[in-house]
This record gives C-alpha cells, sequence and structure tokens, in this order.
C-alpha cells in the first residue's frame, strides 16, 4: 500500500521510504509557517493510507483537510471530486458523509449524510480498516435517536483508534467525535480527555491541522486557556488557507481577555472568507459573520466604537438587503452587544427583524431592547419586553438557558427601578445561580449581560459596595477582562476602601485602551504568500 502524505496544501505521493511522484510542484515537507515559493494555499499536513487510485489522492486528502479545519462545504466538494476521479474510492463516499455530521456544534443533516453514505459502492479493493470507517459512519447515520447513534459512533472510532494505533487520522476523528456525546455541554472529564488524545497525535505530527482544532476547542474556557496558546498561535500557521482555522485562535484570545489578539486573528478570518465568497462567487448566507461578530466584542472590550459599530453595519445592510436568516442572527447578537456593552443606549441602530430567530439570537435581542427601553425612560417598554421574555423562558428554558437568566436579569432591573431593592437583589442573585450552573461556554456571553456583572452594579448602585466587589471578582473569573466588569470592580472597591484592588483594575482598564487595532485590513502577508 502506498502512504499520501500532504503538506502545506500540496500532495506529495510517497512509497514508506522515498517520494515516487509529485502531483503539485513546488511542494517541500517541513514546518509550513515557512514560505514555499510556488506552493498553494496551506491546510496543514496528514498522512492517510488508503486504495483509492492515485488521481483520487489529492481531492481526497485536501477533504480531510478541510475536514478537519470544520470548512464543511469546501471538503464536501473536495470530496466529489475524489469521487469522480476513482468511483470505486469507497472513503470519498465516507468523506462526504462526515461533512454533514457536527459534533462540536451539536448539529447534523442526516438525510444527506445517509445519501452520501448510500452512493458509496461495494469495493473488494478496500481494506479491513476501510470497511471499518465505512461501518462506523453507517452506525452514525443509521436508525435510532441522535444520542444513541453518535455514542455508539464514538464508541467504534474508539475501537478503531486502538486496532490501529499508528492511524491517526482515526485517532482525531475518535477526539473530535466525543465533543459529539457531551449533550452539548462542556464536560471537563470528556474535554480533558480530547485534549490528550490530541496531544498526542500533534506530538507525532505538530502540523496536524485536526489535533489543533480539537485541541483548541478542548480548552477555549477561563481556567483551560493558557494551555491552549501554544495550539492557538500555530493553528493558524498551519492552515492559513482555512477562514475557521483562523478564527479559530480567537477562542483562546478570548477565553484569556487578550482582545487586540481577538481582533487581529477575526480580521483574518473575515479577510480569508471574503475572499472565498469572491472567488467561489458565494453570497451572504457564506460570509463570516462569526467571525465578524467576535471581533466586535472584542473592539467593544477596547473601547472602540467607531469599529464596533461598522462590523454591525455590515450585517444591517445583508439582513436588510439580502434577507439573509444568518445576517439577521448575527445581527442581534451584534446589535444586543453594541448597546449593552458599548452603553449605546440612544444609538440610531435598525431595528432587528426577530421573526423566526432561533431562541438564543431572540433572547439577545429581547435583553438588549428590554435595557434599551429601561435606560431612556420608556419602562412601559421594558416591562413589555420582560414579559415576552419570560413567556419564552417558560415555554423553551429548559434547552436554551440563557433564556431564563435574561428574563429574571430583566425583572430584577424593573424590581429596582420600582425601588424593591431587596427583591431586585434577590432575583438577580437568581440568575447568578442559573449562571453558575451553567458550564463555560466560549466566545462573547450569552446572555450578552452577564448576571454577576449586573448584580454587582446593582449592590454598587445599593450602597454595598464590599458586596459589589465580590460580584465584579466573580463575574471576571468567567469573562476575563471584560471592560464593563472591570469598570465596575474599580469603582465598587474604591467605595469599599480597598485602593489596592481598585489600582488594579484601573491598571487593567489603561492597558485595555493602550493598543490600538486596525479596522479590516486586505490580507496579511502571510496570507497572500501560504507563509
Amino acid at each position: 500500500m502506498k502512504q499520501f502524505l500532504v503538506a502545506a496544501g500540496v500532495v506529495l505521493l510517497a512509497s514508506a521510504c522515498d517520494v515516487t511522484d509529485i502531483f503539485t510542484s513546488g511542494a517541500r515537507v517541513g514546518d509550513p509557517s515557512e514560505t514555499v515559493p510556488g506552493t498553494g494555499p496551506q491546510l496543514g499536513v496528514i498522512s492517510f493510507p488508503n486504495s483509492g487510485g492515485a488521481t483520487a489522492q489529492e481531492p481526497f486528502l485536501r477533504g480531510m483537510l478541510l475536514l478537519h479545519s470544520f470548512e464543511y462545504d469546501d471538503a464536501a466538494s473536495a470530496f466529489r471530486d475524489a469521487q469522480a476521479a476513482d468511483s470505486s474510492f469507497v472513503l470519498a463516499y465516507w468523506g462526504e458523509a462526515l461533512t454533514h455530521y457536527r459534533p462540536v456544534w451539536h448539529n447534523e443533516n442526516l438525510d444527506q449524510g445517509r445519501s452520501a453514505l448510500e452512493k458509496a459502492p461495494e469495493n473488494p479493493a478496500a481494506t479491513a480498516r476501510e470497511q471499518a470507517y465505512r461501518d462506523a459512519a453507517a452506525t452514525l447515520f443509521g436508525d435510532g435517536e441522535q444520542d444513541r447513534r453518535w455514542k455508539d459512533y464514538s464508541d467504534a472510532m474508539g475501537r478503531l483508534s486502538r486496532d490501529h494505533p499508528e492511524d491517526l487520522e482515526a485517532a482525531s476523528l475518535y477526539a473530535v467525535s466525543m465533543f459529539g456525546v457531551t449533550g452539548g455541554e462542556r464536560d471537563h472529564r470528556t474535554y480533558m480527555e480530547i485534549a490528550s488524545i490530541s496531544q498526542e497525535v500533534f506530538r507525532r505530527n505538530p502540523d496536524h491541522p485536526g489535533a489543533l482544532h480539537y485541541l483548541i476547542h478542548a480548552f477555549d474556557d477561563p481556567v483551560h486557556a493558557p494551555l491552549g496558546l501554544p495550539y492557538a498561535h500555530r493553528y493558524s500557521k498551519v492552515a492559513s488557507a482555512a477562514p475557521h482555522a483562523q478564527h479559530m485562535p480567537s477562542h483562546i484570545f478570548l477565553a484569556l481577555g487578550m482582545w487586540d489578539e481577538c481582533i487581529s486573528s477575526n480580521i483574518d478570518s473575515w479577510n480569508s472568507s471574503e475572499e472565498r465568497v469572491a472567488r467561489l462567487g458565494l453570497g451572504s448566507e457564506d460570509r463570516g459573520y462569526h467571525a465578524l461578530s467576535w471581533m466586535q466584542y472584542a473592539y467593544l472590550q477596547k473601547g472602540m466604537l467607531d469599529e464596533a459599530r461598522e462590523k454591525l453595519s455590515i450585517v444591517e445592510q445583508d439582513a436588510t438587503q439580502a434577507d439573509s436568516s444568518r445576517a439577521r442572527s448575527h445581527q442581534a447578537y451584534m446589535r444586543a452587544h453594541f448597546l449593552i456593552d458599548g452603553e449605546q443606549w440612544a444609538a440610531d441602530v435598525l431595528t432587528v427583524d426577530d421573526q423566526d430567530l432561533g431562541s438564543r439570537a431572540w433572547g439577545a435581542n429581547a435583553l438588549a431592547e428590554g435595557i434599551r427601553a429601561l435606560k431612556t425612560g420608556n419602562l412601559a417598554g421594558a416591562r413589555e419586553w420582560a414579559e415576552k421574555l419570560q413567556t419564552r423562558a417558560d415555554t423553551e428554558g429548559d434547552e436554551e438557558s440563557s433564556l431564563p437568566i435574561a428574563a429574571l436579569e430583566l425583572e430584577g432591573l424593573l424590581q429596582f427601578e420600582d425601588r424593591k431593592t431587596d427583591a431586585a437583589a434577590a432575583t438577580l442573585r437568581k440568575a447568578v445561580q442559573l449562571e453558575e450552573q451553567t458550564p463555560f461556554g466560549y466566545g462573547p456571553p450569552f446572555p450578552p449581560k452577564p448576571a454577576l456583572e449586573l448584580l454587582g452594579e446593582i449592590l454598587l448602585a445599593m450602597d454595598r459596595a464590599e458586596d459589589a466587589v465580590e460580584a465584579f471578582q466573580a463575574s471576571l473569573e468567567r469573562t476575563p477582562r471584560r471592560a464593563l466588569s472591570l469598570r465596575g470592580l474599580s469603582r465598587a472597591a474604591a467605595a469599599a476602601g480597598d485602593p489596592e484592588i481598585a489600582n488594579r483594575a484601573n491598571a487593567e482598564l489603561r492597558d485595555l485602551a493602550s493598543r490600538r487595532s486596525g479596522g479590516i485590513q486586505p490580507p496579511t502577508s502571510r496570507q497572500q504568500t501560504g507563509e
């Protein structure tokens, strides 16, 4: 059997000992951070021995690299190219099926996954190992409830990996499958097991995009994020051609409050995404709004309101002109953060069309609208939004934990406005209890106003400065270097007569404003050269 190796986005066909053919000129195995004149864009380095035809190898391996970076649509296209090159290549159909399984995001397209897998012909040349891959996917897209199918698939991939300890693809796919068996929540025991598997893959191949990607996801909470920093810095270089790989380091940067680095990472991701949209002639639904929203949140933490407003205007335009459901959802998120984190209650921002929005986007918009109404003196409007939030929380709260938290936050604010201060504090403590029961997520907080931060603000307004200090400190444990929590901590510590804490908070605030990251720029030289 021949061994196929992908390096720097091009393919080498090699035997166990020597290079026997080169499909794309200018290739070199080595550190992908080095510039290699004449090479194409970088996606990482993998080895995946298989029985497919020689002409199917480049698109198949490209598909695997894209799959590891969650570039699902482009991966599916690459796998179909491999099928066209070798219609008997079972793994090409298996790969296309896997693009419809998204364990970290906890969703799937069952029908399309089954359809892709059913296209695969019987091929006597397929090895027992390749058949094990296909059998595992048949379990994944078989009959039964999703949770059971996903658990059975993960178990099958675990057995495959143990049976073939030399196969880093089996290990990587086993690791990512484990994200899908946590019920969509952060189970630290499982996440550390994922990290352990991925670290071994990384040890054996430090340019493996899956190992780097899954390590970042395993460590992207404020407690473990320092462990993820080396992988964050490397991943964007190893897979510089993948927009999602450019974004992923910001999972670690945001969890640590590294706002300049978060901005830079998402500028690279946005520019890469825009280049892809232009190159493939795609529309608004394929734009990199995810990176744009994280970029905007980081700008807000630095007090860069003009830049944050500029990013919001991009999704406003698409939401109104292109009727993009993705744009409307991200408009809801970004508008909520702009109003709340920027305290821009009187800002001229477009209203969100909240029809058919998902629970999380709808809840973010409802909370922002309710607080905005309250801050601008529209008590009737605030009460109306509070009723809407509570009604939806009552019906969907079990599925979306941020809705009950948001409902309690707005209720507490209204109680405080009615001078029911003790009731307001008690209500917000209920919101905090729910928030603390919610596992650390990743990215900008949901609800967009952290309950601990809001409790601190209310306690400070009640002249309970020492209690407010505790609330703000706890808020900063969940959302490190968040500007409003730092500002609240500074004020509360000063009122409590604790200059040491106040000075530390003020130093952090000065540091937030000390470096000014630019706006969206043309692609960097690294993106242009594949460096």
